[in-house]
């Protein structure tokens, strides 16, 4: 077997999950015709119970048995039917196995294709954990087709949404946070305002198409997209106004309190760099379930995947079809650690804010507000 390059893992990625996802839909039918087939067999056997008839007592039960009997070979066939899927699925894993830095991929086991898991169909290891990680939010899953990409507004009106900023901020901080989300630099209100449609964040997923419209975005003749956004795995934003200020309100109370102002207060805590960011935890921002929402890749649970999904979105653009998907998702309500990350560059003796999200999880390189001085 000829060995895959770094350039084929986009590709692979997305033929094993095309593949997975045919199987689950294959899984899904098979389910929905034996549970059909079982039901409509009781519902006659039902109707004869009552019959008194020579010769016709021990019909119900054998009208019952065939009915279990027709389930039963619905799951049969379906085993057979998946064996050629498991086989191709598990020979793309030796392909892509290497490039992750595993030899190979054990050899799959002759009862494979009857396993009723889909993972455990796979050896043990990486094939099985990338399945698995695969296939767990495929029924959640959801993608953007290009043509409905290309439909999605960029720059929505942001001035209604601007308007409404002021009241969710204090008093004493109303006029300071206002301005730091009307900095020409600041995008937090154009690519993560309550104004932003689910398409429009679909759009940016899947298509890196910016919903600011800063950057550029097209559909060249041979249908591929050149984009010149950028977006990692996850992409989201608040769902109002009034929870946009909640995080830029609790900073903006720590800075006055603990340093006097804010640029006093960023520049003792970034040191000699001329950037910084800031977690500011929901609790501490008061975010609480439903402020924001948003999309994750799917598929996307392992170092893995992440890296080859991003590869398959990739190959997507290139190709001009949708290669991946997303999972809608409330990272205040689901995260491990969430609440919202500030981002500000210095300008002069000022500091600017870059932008304003929800997070699930801080990175590892944001400070956190209950540790700055």
């Amino acid at each position: 077997m000829a060995l895959a390059r770094s350039s084929d893992q986009g590709e692979l990625r997305a033929a094993i999950e095309g593949l997975l996802r045919t199987w689950v839909d294959l899984d899904r039918q098979a389910d929905n015709a034996a549970r059909a087939s079982r039901e409509q067999a009781h519902r006659v056997a039902r109707q004869l119970v009552g019959l008194r008839q020579p010769g016709l007592s021990g019909l119900a039960d054998e009208v019952t048995g065939i009915g279990t009997l027709m389930s039963a070979d619905v799951t049969r066939k379906l085993a057979e039917v998946r064996a050629p899927y498991v086989a191709e699925v598990h020979q793309l894993l030796g392909l892509l196995a290497p490039l992750h830095g595993v030899a190979s991929v054990p050899p799959l086991a002759w009862s494979s294709a009857a396993v009723a898991d889909l993972a455990g169909a796979f050896p043990a290891g990486f094939a099985r954990d990338y399945v698995a990680d695969l296939v767990k939010s495929v029924e959640r899953s959801v993608t953007l087709e290009l043509e409905a990409a290309g439909r999605v507004v960029s720059q929505p009106d942001v001035d209604g949404v601007m308007v409404a900023l002021g009241s969710g901020f204090s008093d004493a901080h109303r006029a300071e946070g206002v301005a730091l989300l009307r900095d020409a630099i600041c995008h937090a209100v154009q690519r993560h305002g309550p104004q932003i449609s689910d398409d429009a964040q679909l759009a940016r997923l899947i298509w890196l198409k910016d919903p600011s419209g800063q950057n550029s975005w097209q559909i060249t003749s041979n249908e591929s997209v050149q984009t010149g956004h950028r977006c990692g795995v996850v992409c989201g934003g608040f769902t109002s106004s009034a929870a946009l200020a909640k995080p830029i309100e609790a900073l903006l109370e720590v800075a006055h309190e603990r340093a006097g102002d804010l640029a006093t207060f960023l520049s003792r805590n970034a040191g000699l760099s001329s950037s910084i960011g800031v977690h500011v935890s929901a609790q501490l921002a008061r975010l609480e379930p439903g402020d924001a929402s948003g999309y994750h890749g799917a598929g996307t649970g392992t170092r893995e995947t992440r890296r080859d999904w991003v590869k398959a979105r990739a190959f997507g653009l290139a190709e001009g079809r949708a290669t991946v998907y997303g999972v809608a998702y409330d990272p205040i309500a689901t995260g491990t650690d969430p609440g919202a990350t500030l981002v500000f560059k210095k300008s002069g003796n000022d500091w600017r804010m870059v932008t304003c999200y929800p997070v699930g999880e801080p990175k590892p390189t944001d400070a956190r507000l209950e540790d700055l001085t």
